[in-house]
């Protein structure tokens, strides 16, 4: 059997935790579109990628901003030590809201690579804490927007806290 690398986790929603149903999960091959599954209703997803490519994996939905990670397989050996890699991505998605700048998320939010001194792929914690600090201040003004405009429709938290009636408009 070939060697392969499992990539599978959870897509959540940033207040609540909850696994997201229906987001995408899209891999891209050395820039060419490979797959996309859709998460069930927990918000679970798995792909299975190769060694010997870069792969960018898209994470999105229906009013959810998009993120991605890059996992680079390019100098996993042709033999590995072992039959397969198991990796497991968890991601956070939030709601659009007009107004925030979301420009560093146009880079990816976490890189892995394979690393000679520990023989596996790892994660590029550097790069994921300088991404963290960046996105910190985002989120700052992210929440704030957030519940500026709780209960604009797109936008509720579904805490279940109760709101006025409002008059239905169709757009």
């Amino acid at each position: 059997q070939a060697f392969y690398i499992q990539l599978h986790g959870q897509v959540t929603d940033y207040f609540s935790g909850d696994g997201l149903k229906d987001m995408q999960v899209r891999l891209v091959k050395d820039s060419i579109d490979r797959e996309t599954v859709v998460t069930g209703r927990n918000g679970e997803y798995e792909l299975i990628l190769e060694r010997g490519y870069e792969y960018l994996v898209w994470f999105s939905g229906q009013g959810r901003v998009t993120k991605h990670v890059r996992i680079d397989t390019r100098e996993v050996p042709p033999i590995p030590d072992v039959p397969f890699y198991d990796m497991d991505l968890q991601m956070t998605m939030f709601l659009w809201i007009d107004g925030v700048d979301f420009s560093i998320l146009e880079k990816p939010v976490a890189e892995a690579h394979y690393r000679h001194s520990i023989r596996n792929l790892t994660w590029d914690t550097e790069h994921t804490e300088r991404v963290r600090r960046e996105l910190s201040r985002v989120m700052a003004h992210y929440e704030h927007a957030f519940h500026k405009h709780k209960g604009v429709k797109g936008t509720s938290s579904g805490s279940g806290t109760s709101r006025r009636k409002r008059k239905r408009v169709d757009f």
